[in-house]
């Protein structure tokens, strides 16, 4: 089985991770979220300034097990599902979300299609907000509204140090690399319709030049 690995990436509150889960359903396709293996948003703040500040290399980013899970499931066997628990089965099409597309040199090569979610950064920090806000509501924890407003200054206050630079970074480098770009204001529905056309006009191509 000839498996193919379509990477799906936008600025944080872009919707990739909703875009993944639709297209995935849609296509049948085995799902592989880069959060299962980030390391990057457990390091200390001060950290990450000081990668952003050195130029934000994605080169230096290792994910060695995210690495031999695309290897395997490129390959056609199966790998541990590190997001929800079980095993992840080999298919014909994995959707692969990362922030990075084709621009981390680790996982480019297993990468066949490309496809950036366009979102403007004031839309994607909205959604951000909102998500924040409705997990709040649903479970206030201890302290509740007063450690939320505690807890919601100190991610503006990271996001204008590190996210806002790291958005613009990705807009230069993984961007441009993508083959396909999801306009936006593009709905989720209308979304993936447009992407399953992309990747049925590609495998139409493939067809005809072998």
């Amino acid at each position: 089985m000839r498996t193919r690995i379509v990477a799906l990436s936008s600025p944080p509150g872009g919707g990739k991770s909703t875009f993944a889960s639709a297209l995935a359903r849609r296509l049948g396709a085995a799902l592989v979220e880069y959060d299962a293996y980030d390391r990057m948003t457990d390091m200390e703040p001060a950290a990450v300034r000081a990668w952003l500040e050195a130029g934000g290399p994605y080169d230096s980013v290792a994910v060695p097990e995210l690495v031999a899970d695309l290897e395997s499931l490129a390959a056609g066997r199966p790998v541990k599902d590190r997001m929800k628990g079980g095993e992840l089965q080999p298919r014909p099409l994995v959707i692969f979300e990362t922030p990075f597309g084709r621009a981390h040199p680790a996982t480019a090569m297993f990468i066949d299609t490309s496809i950036f979610i366009d979102t403007p950064a004031d839309e994607a920090l909205a959604r951000k907000l909102r998500q924040f806000v409705a997990a709040q509501v649903a479970d206030p924890g201890p302290g509740g509204a007063k450690r939320f407003v505690g807890w919601l200054d100190s991610y503006l206050s990271h996001y204008l140090a590190i996210v806002r630079p790291a958005i613009a970074m990705q807009r230069q480098r993984v961007l441009p690399l993508a083959d396909l770009v999801i306009a936006p204001g593009t709905d989720l529905e209308d979304g993936v319709e447009e992407i399953v056309a992309h990747l049925v006009r590609r495998a139409a191509g493939r067809r005809t030049l072998s």
